[in-house]
């Protein structure tokens, strides 16, 4: 289902024509349904790797670059000279300030090689030690969730669960247009495509046979008595 085709699904389900829920209103109700998706789901779209440097003497890692936008870390692995990979521990960023004192003065602390990491704002994580040199640090990260809108006509949602952003879509737009039974009619059919949604992207692929068996839904035993 692509962007012109949610539009008019959506203005046909509702028999509500474009003078009403023009394209911008309907633009505000997908965000809505992209964002509660990304909030609820950790789909493979979302997963993103990318390498950076941190810089000597600055504790302050800036994510604020990668492809796609940052949205929240999933691990970081630190590459040494040699070549070798170590994983940083994450921690709160109390702990941080405790163990290398960079909020006052990042320069202050004994730098080393960093073993931690926390969230420090919206573009920054922190380190610690400050790191003493260069380091290569390969980011494991989920990016902003995609959106779909009249220049990207498509998107992984769009195409592989259609169901979740039209009647996610649906509920937006039967709140919009006060009809309380409507909504929580689709609201009901967006959860459920929504779980199932969930059990594909984070239960059957994250999963293989070999190591967890296959799937097997339990049969009912039937009596050979007939009783």
């Amino acid at each position: 289902m692509n962007y012109s085709e949610l539009l008019s699904n959506v203005r046909s389900y509702t028999e509500v024509d474009s003078n009403v829920l023009t394209d911008n209103i309907i633009n505000v109700f997908i965000v809505n349904v992209e964002n509660k998706v990304e909030r609820e789901v950790d789909s493979d779209s979302q997963r993103r790797y990318a390498t950076t440097t941190c810089t000597v003497d600055n504790a302050f890692l800036d994510v604020s670059g990668p492809e796609g936008g940052w949205r929240f870390a999933r691990g970081l692995q630190i590459v040494k000279a040699d070549g070798t990979r170590e994983w940083l521990e994450q921690v709160d960023t109390t702990f941080i300030d405790e163990y290398s004192q960079t909020r006052s003065d990042p320069s202050s602390s004994t730098n080393g090689i960093p073993k931690f990491w926390a969230n420090w704002d919206a573009t920054n994580l922190i380190l610690a030690p400050t790191p003493d040199q260069v380091y290569t640090i390969e980011m494991w990260y989920n990016e902003q969730p995609e959106r779909l809108s009249s220049t990207n006509t498509t998107t992984f949602l769009s195409i592989d669960a259609p169901e979740v952003l039209l009647y996610g879509t649906l509920a937006e737009a039967f709140s919009y247009l006060k009809n309380a039974q409507d909504m929580q009619l689709y609201d009901q059919k967006f959860q459920q495509a929504l779980q199932l949604f969930a059990q594909e992207q984070m239960g059957r692929k994250r999963r293989d046979e070999y190591t967890d068996g296959v799937l097997r839904l339990p049969l009912r035993s039937v009596d050979p008595g007939g009783n």
